[in-house]
């Protein structure tokens, strides 16, 4: 609504700018609506008894004398004064082509432009007149149109300056100043709406409106644009493209805004602006004879009523306030034309063509941004209903993910609680009982009995050591096991020579993978208290060449044993090696066996 407000607002200060208050001395204007003529290349005013013609005002020479090769003619118009004036006088001529000279009795008081450069865009024309160039009664007035090109002159009026000068602003505003503004305004919503196209490639609305108000202004410009930046031929073809692009990209717009995706329509529009630019070319350059004298604004009418009846059906089929006031807005363009196009007008008329597309683009810019600041809006609600679905579905994963972890937890419980019962079944709870069975037998000693009831505490505390906390550290794997064994060592008269050192921490320390390396270290060790005959023992850990793996090595300084005397527990030390994804070498000689178990680093 303050948009609207705005846009009044700046409509209203607009016409008040165009319709500057009149002037009480407006009676003291003199209209001049004819003249008297004749055909002269003299520098000065010819004489009084010279032939001269009467003439009507406006004088298009192509229409009154088109035979006639002449760049230079006089005009005389002839007014009276009751008094001598006090005050600055004025002369203001609508149009004038090509370039004009003023001489008021005889006196030079100015030129319209310069004749060796003659302008492009023909603006109102406003002189002094000094106080002492004019007396008491009769007056003369010369004007010379001299130069290349079209020869024409609208009537003029003279008058105090006070009293014409509010007649030449209006015209002025509305000849130049107004279609500065809206050649402005179209080229600022042309680049804006193109930008937004930029954003959205498949809104191809923005892109063909965005191109139909650069067009207007690049049609507009040549209206003020006094002198071209390129040669006239190709400048009257790029005019050609605004004059026809504003209309082809509007009728494409107007598809567009109607919800009729017709492509093969939309290539055959652009092949008929390609066609039209391409024989406006021609013309312009005269390189077709004759193709110049074409009336070209017929297909450009024609289009103006294909654009304007697509509104229409939009606003018939849909008869929202919006597409009513289009079509209404687009019905002034199509009046216009045919007032600018069916009707004669004489040269130096005010063309409204040239405003004829502000209501319609005043009326799709509203209409564009309102659509835009609604489709923000609507995004703005989708992101803030897709934060919220997000952050409901981050509370739904993170319960999910709480249970998960509290599955998992439940699982490695029962896991290991399986794992512990199926060790303590299969080791110390199947030693317990073949030796309860045998000392029921009385198979065994006092003696015996002690010594397999210490291996099955040793077993014992070799499952509860696997399941105490590692952090992947190997050294705090060895060292409950040094504390396990050396008492046991020292006992039979076995030295334990302690070489472990620091190695990198390994992935593989599972509770389970832990109880398999230390019973292969255990199995180790038995072995050399029962059979390798040994009194010095040493354990050392390192790290390969390659980096690749950790190794523990067991050396003693036994007999050793020949390989065909590996039995069961050597297999079954093998095959926990490879449960943790390791690998065990035995290299017995005579002067004793070196047990070596590599563990993967990573």
């Amino acid at each position: 609504m303050r948009a609207r407000r705005c846009l009044l607002f700046g409509l209203c200060a607009l016409l008040s700018i165009a319709r500057p208050a009149t002037s009480t001395a407006a009676d003291t204007v003199l209209h001049l609506p004819s003249a008297e003529f004749l055909l002269s290349d003299s520098n000065e005013p010819p004489d009084a008894d010279a032939a001269w013609q009467p003439q009507a005002l406006p004088d298009l020479w192509a229409d009154s004398r088109p035979d006639v090769k002449q760049q230079s003619g006089w005009y005389r118009f002839r007014f009276d004064l009751a008094e001598q004036p006090d005050q600055p006088y004025a002369v203001f001529i609508t149009r004038v082509r090509p370039v004009g000279e003023v001489f008021a009795n005889r006196n030079y008081i100015g030129r319209s432009g310069s004749i060796a450069r003659p302008q492009n865009a023909v603006y109102p024309q406003y002189m002094f007149i000094p106080p002492a160039a004019l007396h008491a009664g009769a007056n003369e007035l010369f004007v010379r149109l001299v130069g290349t090109g079209a020869h024409a002159l609208t009537p003029i009026a003279v008058g105090e300056d006070l009293a014409v000068r509010p007649e030449y602003e209006r015209r002025f505003f509305w000849q130049v100043t107004g279609v500065q503004f809206c050649s402005a305004l179209a080229l600022l919503w042309g680049v804006f709406s193109l930008l937004l196209w930029l954003r959205r490639r498949d809104d191809t609305i923005y892109a063909y409106f965005g191109l139909s108000a650069l067009c207007w202004a690049i049609f507009t410009s040549n209206y003020f644009v006094r002198f071209p930046p390129v040669p006239q031929p190709w400048w009257e073809a790029w005019v050609d493209v605004g004059a026809y692009g504003k209309i082809m990209f509007m009728t494409m717009f107007a598809l567009r805004f109607a919800g009729l995706d017709w492509p093969r329509i939309e290539r055959g529009l652009w092949c008929v602006f390609a066609l039209l630019m391409g024989l406006g070319l021609a013309g312009d350059l005269d390189l077709i004879a004759g193709i110049g004298n074409i009336e070209w604004w017929r297909p450009v009418f024609a289009f103006t009523i294909a654009y304007v009846g697509i509104f229409a059906y939009t606003a018939w089929r849909d008869p929202k306030v919006e597409n009513v006031l289009v079509t209404l807005a687009a019905s002034v363009h199509l009046f216009d034309g045919s007032y600018q196009y069916l009707l004669s007008h004489p040269f130096g008329h005010l063309r409204l063509d040239l405003y004829d597309f502000l209501p319609l683009n005043l009326m799709l810019v509203w209409i564009l941004i309102d659509r835009f600041i609604c489709a923000l809006k609507e995004a703005q609600k989708l992101n803030a209903e897709l934060e919220q679905r997000v952050a409901q579905k981050h509370a739904e994963l993170e319960r999910n993910f709480r249970q998960m972890q509290q599955l998992e937890q439940r699982q490695a419980i029962a896991e290991e609680r399986q794992r512990i019962m199926s060790d303590m079944h299969d080791g110390i709870g199947g030693q317990l009982i073949s030796t309860l069975s045998m000392v029921e037998q009385g198979a065994l000693s006092s003696a015996e009995v002690a010594t397999v009831l210490r291996e099955c505490l040793e077993d014992l505390r070799l499952t509860i050591d696997s399941l105490e906390p590692t952090d992947n550290d190997l050294l705090a794997v060895l060292g409950n096991l040094r504390y396990r064994l050396d008492g046991r060592l020292k006992r039979c008269g076995i030295r334990l020579d302690w070489q472990v050192k620091e190695v990198p921490r390994l992935a593989c320390l599972t509770p389970q993978n832990v109880l398999h390396i230390l019973r292969i270290l255990q199995e180790a060790l038995t072995n050399v208290l029962k059979h390798a005959d040994a009194d010095s023992v040493s354990v050392e850990t390192g790290v390969d060449a390659l980096g690749a793996h950790a190794y523990i090595r067991v050396r003693d300084n036994g007999k050793g044993f020949r390989g065909d005397h590996a039995g069961h527990g050597l297999a079954n030390m093998r095959q926990r090696a490879r449960s943790v994804g390791g690998k065990l070498d035995i290299t017995p000689s005579p002067t004793g066996t070196t047990l070596e178990l590599l563990l993967p680093v990573a």
